[in-house]
């Protein structure tokens, strides 16, 4: 008898029980193709030039942690001795060939609007932290993040001030800035 009244009581629990749909939460891949990853140089006081990464991958898991992995011997200067020189004196990538972008976010971080951001980036064997704001856009599919504010990147937190200062040494130029303005557009897609 006390079988038949639990196995009812269960019954009874589970008829009233709401039938909520279970969602689960969505990982996203970074779209390389409609993505853009570009630092801003400048030599001798008054010349900017506008050098891009075209290999980078990355991700945001069910979780919301956000990875990106940037090919730093893919830096395209539109100049190949001046590449080769990049990846050998300044980022040396044969000791470190990427650069790793990662920080766990929070949900409303992946909404529509602008977000403060604190991450990681590990480069040339140094791990900083810098803080940024990234505007969002969700478009169908896609969640489109791009900077709202320019970020700027200090050559001598990360230990690369030597290697500049022997590119502008091979290159004969009177100044390479310790500052590096990013830009960056990410898609990521389901």
């Amino acid at each position: 008898m006390n079988k038949i009244i639990s196995l009812f009581f269960i019954l009874l629990l589970v008829a009233c029980t709401p039938n909520k749909k279970v969602t689960k939460a969505k990982s996203w891949q970074l779209n390389q193709e409609s993505s853009t990853l570009s630092i801003i140089t400048t030599k001798n006081n008054k010349i900017s030039e506008v050098s891009e990464f075209t290999r980078f991958k990355g991700s945001i898991s069910q979780s919301n942690y956000l990875s990106i992995e940037v090919d730093l011997s893919s830096l395209e200067t539109n100049i190949p001795i001046r590449n080769e020189r990049i990846g050998k004196h300044l980022f040396e990538t044969s000791l470190y060939p990427t650069a790793d972008i990662h920080t766990q976010l929070k949900a409303e971080d992946l909404t529509s609007g602008v977000h403060e951001i604190t991450f990681d980036i590990d480069l040339h064997g140094v791990s900083g932290i810098l803080k940024a704001e990234f505007m969002v856009f969700n478009q169908n599919s896609k969640k489109i993040i791009t900077l709202h504010k320019p970020l700027i990147i200090n050559a001598d937190v990360f230990g690369l001030t030597q290697g500049i200062t022997t590119l502008k040494n091979i290159a004969k130029l009177q100044s390479i800035d310790f500052t590096v303005p990013v830009h960056l557009v990410l898609t990521f897609e389901h």
